[in-house]
C-alpha cells in the first residue's frame, strides 16, 4: 500500500478476554493472538491503529475499552459469567445461556463506541474478527473487513443477506477451502500467519509423534492414538479437554507410557513441544478452515501428516513438508515411511517445512495481504 496515505484502522475481536490473552488462560484462543499480532504489525508499519478491547489489554495502538475489563476479571459478574472450563454439567444450558448473554452485552456495548466513531469518520476501514458485532458493522458508513474463522455452511444464508444489503461489509476467508459452501460470500482470501520467532527451528528432533489441539472427536485424537499404536511409535498429546464422554471413554483409557497426555501448554511455550517432535499427526474429521497447528509445527521444522480435508492441501506440500493422506491406514504407512527416511532426506524435509512457513505463513505475510485487501476495497470505494 502506498505509504503517503496513513490509514486510520479500527480493530476489534472481543472484550471477553484481553488482547493478547493472559498466559494463565487454560485455552489458547487463537483469534485473540492473531488480533494482537496484526494490530502490533500494522502499528509498526506506521498506520494509525485503534484497538477496541478490554482495559487490561496490552498494545502499542490506541486502546479504547470504555472502562470494560476482561469478563473473568470483572468481580461484578461472578454470579452470571463463568468461563467454559469452569462450568459443570449441572445447569449447563442455563449457565451457558447466561454466559452468552453477558458476553453479547459487553461486546455490543463496546461495538456501539465503534459505530459512534465510524459515523464521525474517525477511521478509513475496520478490521473485525468474527461475526459477533456484525449488525453494528453494517451500520457503519465505512468499509468493514470481517474475518471469518469458522465454517460457513450453516451460516451462509444470513451472512449472504448482510453481504447483499450492506456492500460496505466485506467477508474475508482464511482459506480457499472455506469459500466452497458459499463462493459468492467472500471478498478475498487471507491466510493466517504466526510470529515465527515463537517457533524455533530444530533440525534434530526426538522420536515422538505429536498431536496438538482441542481434544474433541472432530480433531481425530482417537485416530492419532490408533495410528501411533499400529505404527509402534510413541505419541505425545497436548491440548485442552473436558471431562466429557469422548475423553473418558475414547482417550483416557488408552493413555500409557507410550501414549502420553502432557496437558495444556500456553501459546508462547507450545513451540518447545513442536520443535522436538518427529512429526505432527492431524487426522481431522471435518472441513477445518485453517489449522494453525500445521504452520506452527512446520515453522519448527516438524513435518505434518494430515487427512486431506479442509485447508490441509493449501497449507501442507505433499511429500515436501509432510504427507497428505485419506485414511488411517495411509497415515500409518506415511508414519513408517517418515521414520525410514535416510537422515539427509528427513533433514531436507524439516528445512523445507521452515522455508515454506517463512515464505507463506508469517505475521508479516498476513499483514502484507491485509494491506493489499485494504487498498483494493478503498480504491473501489472511490
Amino acid at each position: 500500500m502506498k505509504k503517503h496515505k496513513r490509514l486510520k484502522i479500527g480493530i476489534f475481536c472481543s472484550v471477553e478476554f484481553s488482547v493478547p490473552p493472559s498466559l494463565r488462560m487454560k485455552d489458547i484462543h487463537a483469534p485473540l493472538w492473531l488480533t494482537h499480532f496484526i494490530t502490533e504489525e500494522l502499528v509498526k508499519r506506521g498506520y494509525d491503529v485503534t484497538l477496541f478491547a478490554s482495559s487490561d489489554s496490552k498494545t502499542k495502538a490506541r486502546l479504547i475499552s470504555e472502562g470494560i475489563i476482561s469478563l473473568p476479571r470483572n468481580k461484578k459478574l461472578s454470579d452470571i459469567y463463568q468461563q467454559i472450563v469452569k462450568i459443570k454439567s449441572q445447569q449447563l444450558f442455563e449457565k451457558m445461556t447466561l454466559r452468552r448473554e453477558t458476553i453479547n452485552f459487553y461486546e455490543f456495548l463496546l461495538g456501539c463506541k465503534i459505530v459512534k466513531m465510524a459515523l464521525k469518520k474517525k477511521f478509513d476501514i475496520l478490521w473485525i474478527e468474527g461475526k459477533k458485532i456484525l449488525p453494528l458493522a453494517a451500520l457503519c458508513p465505512i468499509p468493514s473487513v470481517i474475518v471469518i474463522n469458522g465454517p460457513v455452511d450453516k451460516t451462509k444464508v444470513y451472512l449472504e443477506e448482510y453481504r447483499r444489503r450492506y456492500p460496505q461489509v466485506h467477508f474475508i476467508a482464511i482459506s480457499k477451502s472455506q469459500t466452497k459452501p458459499a463462493p459468492g460470500l467472500f471478498t478475498e482470501v487471507a491466510y493466517h500467519g504466526i510470529k515465527i520467532e515463537n517457533f524455533p527451528f530444530n533440525p534434530k528432533p526426538e522420536e515422538y509423534l505429536l498431536f496438538s489441539g482441542q481434544i474433541i472427536h472432530k480433531k481425530g485424537v482417537h485416530l492419532a492414538i490408533q495410528v501411533a499404536k499400529k505404527a509402534k511409535k510413541r505419541l505425545m498429546i497436548i491440548g485442552r479437554h473436558t471431562e466429557d464422554p469422548y475423553w473418558l471413554k475414547e482417550i483416557k483409557p488408552n493413555l500409557n507410557k507410550n501414549i502420553e497426555y502432557k496437558g495444556f501448554f500456553p501459546y508462547l511455550k507450545v513451540g518447545s513441544v513442536y520443535k522436538d517432535a518427529k512429526a505432527l499427526l492431524m487426522p481431522i474429521l471435518w472441513e477445518e478452515p485453517f489449522g494453525l497447528v500445521m504452520i506452527e509445527s512446520m515453522a519448527c521444522g516438524t513435518p505434518v501428516i494430515a487427512f486431506d480435508r479442509g485447508s490441509v492441501r493449501e497449507i501442507v506440500k505433499d511429500k515436501e513438508t509432510g504427507f497428505i493422506v485419506k485414511t488411517p491406514n495411509e497415515m500409518i504407512k506415511a508414519v513408517k515411511k517418515l521414520y525410514q527416511m535416510p537422515d539427509s532426506e528427513y533433514k531436507k524435509m524439516r528445512e523445507n517445512c521452515r522455508k515454506h512457513t517463512e515464505k507463506n505463513f508469517t505475521i508479516e505475510k498476513m499483514a502484507d495481504r491485509y494491506e493489499e485487501i485494504f487498498r483494493k476495497i478503498l480504491e473501489k470505494k472511490k
